[in-house]
């Protein structure tokens, strides 16, 4: 029985995605809202795709498309970004009928390891979450706008006074405000962020983090500042922990990496790449001569990791990172268990860490040598090998080379974009069913290695 709900959960769940794609497409084949009249089909299914998936890989600059076509992108990335499950749960409590048991369960087995009994509280705290974090953000943003001169030339008087200038930047200011937090990377501004000041990069980034940090850690800290609980769990202490090492790495190895570029990096440039490749793409630099290959080494490992299990970002995720790392650390002091923050960590939990990992990164290998056959040959191998990193990781960052995809290259990062956003752990689980525990115990025997 449940695992009847369960299956027809996930059922249900992939068939709202797929309708949404496919609802995105029809609207952007339109042809008064796209960038031109002959906008290619393909563009159309593809950034559509990339809407849904939160992912932020463009045919075209959003600054090209309508405002209708802003508005339907914003709209695919918001439902995209909050989840159909929690979407339709967001329904039900909104008619104040509370939820069923069978929707309980489906949310439930999209939230791993997520008690039953809360999760009609967590669905209230993400869409809770979601909207304040969301408004703030643009308030910030719009405030950052109203004194932002990209000229530097300084504002005319006449330009103080018009309409026009204050609706442009409430709407680029709930565009950034929605986009940042889902992690999309999409922005309407030309030049992605490039030509914003530093309160606008800097609110869009600390967006990207809060955005990046997972439901589960936003309701524990909840719990705990509302007195319910006195102490963190491992999940959130590990999430939290984890991402403040990689924004200070990345941030260190983005300024020392970016003095090959002749242009050095400032701090703060530095900080907001190292918090934009955490699978969400926007540029606080104008162009791409800032990738020098370390530089680009790096944001494409950031990218890899991605953010916190339930949010709005992708990649292999930190946690899963953060207890491979735990258990090679104890393996090397000779632990026979794996521990953090003083607590021990299940073998279960650690296999299907290094599981998650490897499967990841087999994809991502064998995804790049595909996608880099079907590249123009003019193409590098290592620009291949970060476009595809982009999609499948959900991030949108790209060295120029999503412009040149031909059709079938388009149709493959379309691909990718759908399976990370799926996620290949969440693929393998829905191929192979729920674990099932095993009746019969083996002798344990060892096997030599090294």
């Amino acid at each position: 029985m449940v695992i009847s709900h369960v299956k027809r959960g996930q059922l249900f769940f992939l068939a709202t995605f797929s309708a949404m794609i496919v609802c995105g497409t029809a609207l952007l084949a339109l042809p008064f809202w796209t960038p031109d009249e002959n906008f290619p089909f393909i563009n159309s299914v593809f950034m559509a795709v990339s809407s849904v998936c939160v992912t932020g890989l463009a045919t075209n600059d959003i600054c090209e498309f309508s405002f209708a076509g802003q508005f339907i992108i914003l709209c695919l990335v918001q439902l995209g970004a909050i989840g159909i499950m929690t979407l339709s749960a967001s329904i039900l409590l909104a008619l104040g009928r509370g939820l069923s048991f069978s929707n309980t369960l489906m949310i439930s087995n999209l939230n791993d390891n997520f008690s039953l009994k809360r999760t009609e509280g967590l669905t209230r705290v993400v869409l809770r979450y979601t909207f304040c974090c969301e408004c703030a953000g643009a308030v910030l943003i719009y405030i950052g706008l109203m004194f932002n001169d990209p000229s530097g030339n300084g504002f005319g008087v006449s330009e103080l006074f018009l309409p026009e200038r204050y609706l442009i930047n409430a709407w680029h200011a709930v565009f950034l405000g929605v986009s940042g937090f889902c992690n999309a990377g999409f922005s309407p501004i030309p030049g992605s962020l490039s030509k914003t000041n530093e309160l606008v990069q800097f609110t869009v980034a600390l967006l990207v983090i809060c955005g990046g940090l997972g439901i589960y850690v936003i309701y524990d800290l909840l719990e705990c500042v509302n007195k319910r609980r006195m102490f963190l769990r491992l999940h959130s202490k590990v999430v939290l922990w984890a991402t403040g090492i990689l924004l200070t790495l990345g941030t260190a190895l983005t300024l020392i990496l970016s003095i090959d570029s002749g242009k050095p990096l400032s701090l703060f440039n530095a900080f907001c790449i190292s918090a934009f490749s955490r699978t969400a793409g926007f540029s606080p630099v104008e162009g791409t001569a800032f990738l020098t290959p370390g530089v680009a080494f790096v944001v494409m490992v950031l990218m890899l990791i991605g953010g916190a299990p339930g949010s709005t970002a992708g990649g292999m995720k930190v946690t899963t990172a953060a207890i491979a790392f735990a258990a090679i650390k104890n393996t090397l002091k000779g632990n026979r268990e794996v521990l953090l923050f003083n607590r021990s960590v299940g073998m279960d939990i650690v296999l299907r860490a290094f599981t998650m990992m490897v499967i990841f990164l087999l994809l991502f290998f064998v995804c790049s040598m595909i996608l880099h056959v079907i590249c123009p040959a003019h193409i590098p191998l290592f620009d291949s090998m970060f476009e595809a990193a982009s999609a499948i990781t959900t991030t949108g960052f790209s060295m120029g080379v999503t412009g040149k995809l031909t059709t079938e290259g388009k149709m493959f990062v379309i691909f990718l974009m759908i399976i990370g956003r799926l996620g290949p752990f969440t693929v393998l689980l829905f191929l192979l069913g729920r674990e099932k525990p095993g009746q019969l115990k083996y002798p344990t025997e060892r096997v030599i290695i090294g």
